[in-house]
């Protein structure tokens, strides 16, 4: 018997890890690792590891908003910034990194040329960005003009990777530039401050160390470097970059700590991680597959262990070795820079441990077959729950404990996100009359932790005698809800039955746990869409509340002309990544001040496709929202674009937000106009009734501005 016992341990061990090796390998749990890994980060940073002594600092000049004012003649002649690295230089900067485009030949070349050679240190930027033209993608590049290059210790790719997500979290040690290979831009400067040659390692990346934000580096105003006001030993022995930190120039990148930094920024601590990793020390690095696969082993072996025994002995040792895994993952994270995920190592416990349920579920059939219980009759229970429309998950298991324990009535009193026991269960009735258990005995019930049994009448019922069994749920310490059964007749329940309930609650614990657990991923998606939403706004230069402004009132909108719940949120999303689209169209169309040409208004037009193509590829997105996106610049007379969709041809969340999105610009100041005047909004939007809108949408968006006008000041003054 022992030997088959271990051959069974061992056979489930080896397919849990079986099916580990297949997540890993196929990187479908990717979309959670990757917030989980940036959370384990940010608490990384917290401690941040000592900077070498012998490896080079960084300092970095910023092109900020000071600067931009001091200077308004943007982009600035060359010879402010020969100006800059003769200071620099002066100063004694080992290396002078520009995070800038040069590619474009200007006056001053020659006097910048000339102060570069005298420097001897400086390194330039070069880049390819990929841009979207009719026949599919260019790749264009960006490189130094040449006397420029001539001049320079070295040019230097700036190019970093985006992950699907949006978010920078590593570089390129090179990048293919026009055809030739071209190292990093940290990679250079770092070879130039310590005069060594600069090596390309093609196809080569590196983790940006993102722990080593801390301490911060110091960030110098150009403007002050130009007027001297600076102090010299922020720079003295240090490689400077130079680069652009105001979001009027557009170089603002999502990070893993949380919030869009300067590309400048990244570059520099791109240079310190190169630097820590010269100099020896610990730098951030993923583990290889390999040996995510041997730790996914390793953890299922040892949770086949630890599940022997008895339950509390099973849950002691599953819950350790969980908590083993995730503070030695942290650890190595802190100590070594090495990235192990923890998420599929608890994975496999958690599969140990629904296989340790399984096999006492097993058993419990088991006993129930001995005690004549038919699995034909459970069968036909199963199915009769099944066909009834709408039912959930939760509402089926309550059904057949129902069933199974010969009860009147089951309830499930689940625990708010607020930590408050919801008043309004989860019922079954065998008679559908409703009203099963008692709000307060529960929330007793819940504080007392233990199981409770009334015999000779039930809480809260006035009618007379029955029993109830009141059983608090709990997903490892977490409060879950209360399971209520109750029972009208005095026949008492056996012991199988209470072991039935406390096994079903039990499993009902860990459902009602998940479904939290779905709904805190779905706030997590919406904050994801809402972050999206924000870096429209900030490339477009609209103000820092429009697209949930838009999402506001198209929501009042729809509410008011009595859509489902379910086609709101789609319509809401709609709204929020209406202009998703624009993330595709180049600067010098988007960001334009005066009229736009034919060609440019054409490239400007094909916003809503790029934008239907970006979010199509999200899984479960709805069809309102991709129409959202897709067409809320079609006109009712069809006069619009892209499709030319008239009258009802157009979807009816597509015409909701073109309206408010109209509203808003009119209503807001821009970098090119300032707001117009309410009145003479409601006269823009009447005038463009049955042409360019949907007369009875406009009449509906009119009188909610009339009759919620107070509600709706908070959002309009915002965007002043």
């Amino acid at each position: 018997m022992r030997g088959r016992a271990t051959l069974a341990g061992t056979a489930t061990a080896l397919g849990v890890a079986a099916a580990a090796a297949i997540l890993i390998a196929t990187g479908a749990l990717r979309i959670v690792q990757r917030p989980i890994g940036d959370l384990m980060l940010r608490v990384a940073a917290q401690q941040p590891p000592p900077h070498p002594k012998r490896a080079p600092e960084v300092a970095v000049v910023a092109l900020d908003p000071y600067s931009l004012r001091a200077f308004p003649d943007w982009p600035w002649p060359r010879s402010r910034h020969a100006e800059l690295v003769r200071r620099l230089d002066k100063a004694g900067a080992r290396a002078i990194a520009f995070d800038i485009d040069f590619s474009t030949a200007r006056r001053g070349d020659r006097a910048f040329a000339r102060a570069i050679a005298d420097a001897r240190s400086v390194v330039l930027a070069a880049a390819e960005q990929q841009q979207e033209v009719s026949a599919g993608s260019l790749a264009m590049a960006s490189l130094p003009v040449p006397e420029l290059t001539r001049a320079a210790a070295g040019v230097a790719s700036v190019n970093v990777q985006i992950d699907p997500d949006g978010l920078v979290r590593r570089a390129g040690r090179a990048t293919l530039i026009n055809g030739a290979w071209v190292p990093a831009l940290a990679e250079t400067a770092l070879a130039v401050a310590l005069r060594e040659p600069v090596v390309s390692r093609p196809r080569e990346r590196f983790e940006i160390d993102y722990r080593r934000s801390q301490p911060p580096f110091p960030v110098i105003s150009a403007a002050h470097v130009l007027d001297g006001s600076f102090d010299p030993l922020q720079v003295t022995g240090r490689i400077v970059l130079v680069g652009a930190t105001a979001a009027e120039l557009q170089d603002l990148w999502a990070s893993p700590l949380g919030r869009a930094r300067p590309g400048v920024e990244i570059q520099a601590l791109a240079v310190r991680t190169l630097a820590a990793e010269r100099a020896g020390a610990g730098v951030l690095r993923s583990a290889g597959i390999g040996v995510e696969m041997l730790v996914a082993g390793v953890v299922s072996l040892l949770a086949v262990l630890l599940a022997a025994g008895a339950r509390w002995q099973r849950l002691a040792g599953l819950g350790g070795l969980a908590a083993a895994t995730t503070v030695g993952s942290f650890g190595l994270l802190v100590g070594t820079g090495l990235r192990i995920d923890p998420l599929v190592p608890l994975l496999v416990i958690a599969a140990h441990y629904a296989l340790g349920l399984e096999v006492v579920r097993h058993r419990f059939g088991r006993r129930l077959a001995q005690r004549e219980m038919s699995l034909a009759t459970l069968f036909q229970v199963g199915q009769a729950s099944a066909r009834s429309d709408g039912t959930s998950t939760l509402e089926i298991a309550l059904a057949l404990l129902g069933d199974v324990v010969r009860a009147n009535g089951v309830a499930l009193f689940r625990m708010t996100p607020d930590g408050v026991l919801d008043a309004q269960p989860l019922e079954w009735c065998r008679d559908a009359q409703g009203g099963v258990g008692d709000p307060e005995t529960a929330a007793q019930t819940l504080w007392d932790r233990r199981v409770r049994i009334f015999e000779g009448g039930r809480p809260g019922s006035e009618g007379p005698g029955g029993l109830a069994v009141y059983t608090p749920l709990f997903a490892g310490e977490s409060p879950v809800g209360v399971l209520v059964v109750e029972r009208v007749g005095h026949e008492p329940l056996e012991d199988v039955q209470l072991r039935t309930i406390a096994t079903v609650g039990t499993q009902l614990a860990l459902s009602a746990h998940n479904v939290r657990l779905l709904q805190s991923l779905r706030e997590t998606f919406e904050a994801s869409v809402e972050a999206v939403a924000s870096a429209i706004e900030a490339r477009d230069g609209y103000t820092e509340m429009h697209c949930r402004r838009i999402a506001a009132f198209s929501v009042l909108m729809a509410t008011r002309l009595g859509l489902a719940p379910e086609q709101v949120e789609a319509i809401r999303l709609g709204a929020l990544l209406h202009d998703v689209g624009k993330i595709g169209i180049r600067d010098n169309v988007l960001l334009k001040r005066g009229r736009l040409t034919a060609l440019e208004r054409e490239d400007m037009e094909r916003h809503p496709d790029i934008g239907r193509r970006i979010v199509e590829s999200i899984p479960g997105i709805s069809q309102v929202t991709v129409d959202c996106i897709r067409h809320h610049h079609e006109w009712w007379d069809g006069s619009g674009y892209p499709h030319g969709l008239s009258g009802d041809q157009i979807p009816l969340g597509a015409r909701l937000v073109a309206i408010v999105d109209v509203w808003d610009a009119l209503s807001t100041a821009r970098l090119y106009k300032d707001a117009y005047p309410q009145l003479t909004v409601r006269l823009i939007l009447q005038k463009s009734s049955g042409a360019q809108f949907d007369p009875e949408l406009v009449e509906l968006f009119l009188r909610i501005l009339d009759e919620e006008g107070e509600e709706l000041v908070p959002l309009f003054e915002s965007a002043q």
